[in-house]
């Protein structure tokens, strides 16, 4: 297997590739608009830094949520023409599926902005509910008994929960995205 792996979920950009020998990645702070303007360019730079061909990839991951409404647009349709252009298998991961690796119980918890939490509680390593907490209702939630960060950091986690998906076969046709809410915009014309 010769994989790429997205994350363009929070203000953080992470680019990984992954084979049978080795695990590169590129992570690097862009801000929560930053995306657009440096995923195709860092992706270029780990592939050809490293004597690699995009031509040889056979599978595409990407993290589809919850996160930026934005960044996750921007991940999905990234990692949907790469997997379409290679004639790649796919692997869909969520920013839950990523802070529940390695962790045996914890509620666990991705900024939403605004004060909002997306919350998930995981058990043995994987995710048994999810909630969303609004601005208002999270001013009274102790968020130090959440975890907001993967117990190793967030590029090698997403390799091994990668792979981990493609041993079990557990590939998708298309990748959704994950959003726990309707964005801004949405909200606001009463959508």
């Amino acid at each position: 297997m010769k994989a790429i792996l997205i994350d363009t979920t929070s203000s953080a950009l992470t680019v990984a590739y992954f084979d049978d020998e080795r695990v590169l990645f590129s992570v690097q702070e862009v801000g929560k608009s930053g995306h657009s303007a440096v995923l195709m360019p860092t992706l270029d730079a780990l592939l050809k830094n490293n004597g690699l061909r995009i031509d040889a990839v056979d599978t595409v991951g990407v993290v589809v949520g919850p996160g930026s409404f934005t960044g996750i647009r921007i991940g999905v349709a990234t990692a949907t023409a790469l997997a379409f252009s290679l004639n790649a298998k796919r692997i869909s991961v969520t920013s839950f599926e990523l802070l529940a690796y390695s962790r045996q119980k914890q509620d666990v918890a991705v900024d939403a902005g605004h004060g909002n939490l997306y919350v998930a509680h995981v058990e043995n390593g994987k995710v048994v509910s999810t909630d969303f907490i609004d601005g208002e209702a999270s001013k009274s939630v102790d968020r130090s008994k959440f975890a907001f960060e993967p117990v190793g950091d967030v590029a090698n986690t997403l390799v091994s929960v990668a792979k981990e998906k493609a041993q079990n076969g557990e590939y998708v046709s298309v990748f959704e995205p994950y959003y726990m809410r309707k964005s801004q915009a949405e909200r606001e014309k009463g959508l």
